[in-house]
């Protein structure tokens, strides 16, 4: 090659690349910048989101049977928990739906909560990969679901699962399901039960309801029992869990969870666990009578069951002090470990001015050792029976147990013992709870 072909060619190739590296530097800009500026916009149908995990032929049934029988608008969110049998290839090559791929497996929990990060509809749809749904499967729960503001999360019966969703069928394949539940699915207002429990393999919430509830609990392993965790939270809110008994879908039932073998008691004894460190004894929580004090049309948070005087972070390292309901911007430095929460969470709390890492350590140190007295916001006091309480907008908030102590990172403060004649005058408020435990880095 000549000199002048060389410089030529050269020139080229710096030309190109400076041309790509500027187009692709300008392309992905703004494409970040629409991204972001539109992801708050929300479309009037359902986003239905699916978690899987291998089981493909389940999963394309699954889709299959939604385009069918789905006469309502939808958008269609894949999360792929790093499937080994050609489901990612199966993905890239589909029209017409949303997905994730997974480099790992992140459970139930973790994948769902990618899927709602996604989501764009004004209704949000937890559907199981092994699921078979029906004809007016859909609009009969979203009918159910917007009948009453009260009805938090609303779910349809089905041939297999545990608990009061459960019937009894006779079909013998899925055409006769398909012909047995045409009949059925008639909808009925008299054929909507309110629920203690309900399973995840379908759940339908409004979007504004999820706002205040929030993300799945990723401290789950890989499945189950995080969807009665959910389902408690919704009731601590003052949500109702209802059963459309007018709606059937066809459910084959843990296929992911098999493939665990013998493992698959190690996990949900593992999760059984952290479901009762986190409750204690859920049937104490499960009566509610502190929701009796409520406002009438009263609709609380999840943040509502967080304590106050508290650092937290979200997605980002930023850290937060929150104090009466708002998250003030901690400037500089400040060598604080924060509590983890989600955004949906953080953005709940009121955004005020910054503080420096010094005024808040001093509030910190203001709220948790001063020997004033114990009504003052965020005091921590403890009865004699052990329970500890924060004095929280003028109320006492009891705090789960030790665990939602511990999570919040204040363990460490010793809480001023009361005499029980001394909190009399306070009635039964919302307790205080461990937050989710968030993995992912962008919810």
């Amino acid at each position: 090659m000549s000199q002048i072909s060389k410089h030529k060619t050269d020139g080229y190739n710096d030309g190109f690349n400076k041309g790509f590296h500027s187009g692709y530097r300008d392309g992905y800009g703004g494409g970040r910048h629409k991204g972001i500026s539109q992801f708050s916009n929300v479309f009037e149908g359902t986003s239905i989101i699916i978690p899987t995990y291998n089981q493909l032929p389940y999963l394309k049934e699954c889709i299959e049977s939604i385009v069918q029988y789905t006469d309502t608008p939808y958008e269609l969110i894949i999360i792929d928990n790093a499937s080994d049998d050609g489901t990612a290839e199966f993905l890239k090559s589909s029209q017409g739906l949303r997905f994730r791929i997974n480099e790992g497996n992140l459970g139930f929990a973790g994948a769902v909560n990618q899927g709602l990060m996604m989501a764009k509809g004004t209704t949000l749809m937890i559907l199981n990969n092994d699921s078979v749904v029906t004809t007016n499967w859909l609009s009969n729960l979203l009918n159910c679901l917007q009948s009453d503001s009260r009805f938090g999360i609303v779910g349809p019966v089905t041939n297999y699962i545990s608990g009061d969703q459960l019937i009894h069928v006779s079909y013998q394949d899925i055409a006769e399901m398909q012909q047995f539940s045409k009949s059925y699915n008639q909808s009925n207002t008299h054929s909507w039960i309110v629920t203690e429990r309900l399973t995840g393999f379908c759940m339908l919430i409004r979007r504004v309801d999820f706002n205040r509830l929030g993300f799945f609990d990723e401290g789950f392993e890989i499945g189950n029992c995080e969807d009665d965790d959910y389902g408690l939270r919704a009731r601590l809110l003052g949500m109702q869990l209802v059963i459309a008994k007018d709606t059937f879908i066809h459910h084959y039932g843990s296929v992911s969870m098999k493939t665990l073998n013998d493992n698959f008691e190690q996990v949900y004894a593992n999760n059984l666990t952290f479901y009762s460190s986190k409750w204690g004894d859920p049937h104490d929580m499960l009566s509610l009578k502190w929701q009796q004090n409520m406002n009438s049309g009263m609709k609380l948070r999840t943040i509502d069951l967080y304590p106050t005087c508290i650092f937290v972070r979200g997605v980002n390292t930023k850290t937060y002090w929150i104090e009466n309901g708002v998250r003030y911007p901690i400037l500089g430095a400040s060598g604080i470990q924060p509590v983890r929460v989600s955004q949906i969470d953080l953005r709940c709390w009121t955004l005020g001015d910054g503080i420096s890492a010094e005024d808040a350590i001093h509030r910190m140190k203001t709220v948790y050792f001063s020997s004033d007295s114990w009504e003052q916001e965020g005091r921590l006091i403890k009865l004699k029976n052990g329970s500890v309480y924060q004095y929280k907008g003028k109320r006492l908030h009891r705090f789960m147990n030790r665990l939602a102590i511990a999570a919040w990172h204040l363990d460490s403060y010793e809480p001023l013992l009361v005499n029980e004649q001394e909190v009399q005058k306070y009635e039964e408020e919302a307790p205080i709870i461990s937050p989710p435990v968030i993995k992912a880095d962008n919810i």
